[in-house]
């Protein structure tokens, strides 16, 4: 059954995945595991929540706390380039 996220939260999950499997050496995870594991992660932060989508299947989503947290990450990278 695949983990239904919202774009943010697949664009974090794939790159978590990438990143964890660079650095493994031997032990394989499929990307349901990984995305698994980070969903427990941010969850517990309160970055993820889920809820019932409009096909009455679990989801998750970013909060806004998250979605706050990365603009304010792109709006440093931005001013770093301008910088340079």
């Amino acid at each position: 059954m695949p983990i239904i996220m919202d774009q943010i939260l697949t664009e974090y999950a794939d790159q978590a995945f990438n990143t964890g499997r660079l650095g493994r050496n031997g032990v394989r995870l499929t990307p349901e595991q990984v995305y698994a594991e980070m969903l427990i992660e941010l969850e517990r932060r309160g970055d993820a929540m889920r809820f019932v989508d409009s096909r009455g299947e679990i989801a998750w989503k970013a909060t806004p706390n998250l979605c706050q947290y990365l603009n304010d990450l792109e709006l440093d990278a931005q001013d770093e380039l301008e910088d340079v």
